[in-house]
């Protein structure tokens, strides 16, 4: 049984594990290896330096001829060197065990991210393809008409929803898939043993844990705080449109004959365009946004106390109705005789 009686350390170097010092030679002659070298070749080496004190009538003489004689001290040499091939050999067993999770430091997170990304459909994609199943008829011409009105309508959810949003990006199902994996390969990493015995060497995994620790992490808010930041964008745009309506449709014009007037009623008009053309659309977005929020309740993201998203996302649902029914009813029905 070999006691430890090496201190190392396990770490990335160059983007790759390694043992600090190395367990093999190195060109600085700092691994393990070296250091036991030297050893016995400084023990040796005393055979070298002592004179002989068996015959004084030689000039010069040392004992290295008895030294190559003993088959012990060879055999111990021999014994060490198999012994050091055998640490090896565990160590890189040793390190494989980590490099499961290599693309914690293989992979830039940002690049990955951006990849994942793409594999996904935009949502102007998948509403293309809605329309064209859901206008589908026979009168090429009618089909033509919905389709462009769609689109319109379409547009107008871009620039007043998706404003700042990521709009491609595959679906929740490959978040939430992505997301565990991740969160296993934390749990992972945490159950991993700080302290190993190999042979002679004492092995710290402490400083590489903590570094995949905190790369995992990164890792994971990359893919969480995307949700969270792309859901609260789209929910603040929706707010910010309905404040603008409720304020856009107060203090109607009783008539249209001065210029400010002729004004007012045009931003009235425009208000009650924009919600037209947006509502049934944004109604829409509510459940998706609600299972982001959901799926990031799963994960234990971490929201602030006063942000109940899944209360304000109903809040948004009834005041975007009730805004959209007060504009396109008894508003309309106001300045239409202007």
């Amino acid at each position: 049984m070999w006691a430890p009686i090496f201190d190392v350390k396990v770490d990335l170097v160059e983007d790759d594990l390694a043992f600090q010092p190395s367990i093999i030679c190195n060109d600085r002659q700092s691994g393990i290896r070296d250091i036991l070298n030297e050893f016995v070749n400084d023990f040796i080496s005393i055979a070298i330096q002592i004179q002989r004190v068996d015959n004084k009538e030689a000039a010069a003489g040392d004992y290295l001829v008895e030294i190559k004689d003993q088959f012990q001290l060879f055999g111990t040499m021999q014994e060490i060197s198999n012994h050091l091939d055998e640490i090896t050999e565990k160590g890189n067993v040793f390190l494989d065990q980590y490099r499961q999770w290599d693309f914690l430091w293989k992979e830039e997170v940002e690049t990955s991210f951006q990849a994942f990304l793409n594999e996904g459909t935009d949502l102007k994609d998948i509403y293309i393809k809605e329309c064209n199943s859901k206008y589908q008829t026979d009168d090429q011409e009618e089909f033509e008409t919905n389709i462009r009105n769609a689109m319109d309508r379409y547009s107008y959810l871009e620039k007043k929803v998706f404003n700042g949003v990521t709009t491609r990006a595959p679906d929740l199902q490959a978040f939430d898939k992505k997301i565990e994996f991740l969160h296993s390969v934390k749990n992972s990493i945490d159950g991993q043993k700080v302290n190993h015995d190999i042979g002679w060497l004492k092995v710290s995994s402490q400083k590489l844990i903590e570094k995949l620790h905190a790369t995992v992490n990164e890792w994971i808010e990359k893919y969480t705080q995307f949700l969270l930041l792309n859901t609260t964008a789209e929910i603040s745009n929706i707010q910010t449109f309905i404040e603008k309506v409720e304020k856009g449709i107060e203090n109607l014009p009783e008539r249209s004959e001065s210029q400010s007037e002729k004004d007012r009623l045009m931003e009235v008009m425009e208000h009650l365009r924009d919600v037209k053309m947006i509502t049934d659309n944004t109604i829409a977005r509510i459940e998706p946004m609600k299972e982001t929020i959901m799926l990031l309740k799963k994960h234990f993201v971490h929201m602030k106390p006063d942000q109940d998203f899944l209360v304000i996302l109903e809040n948004i649902k009834t005041n975007l109705t009730d805004v959209a029914e007060k504009a396109l009813g008894p508003v309309k029905g106001r300045i239409l005789p202007i």
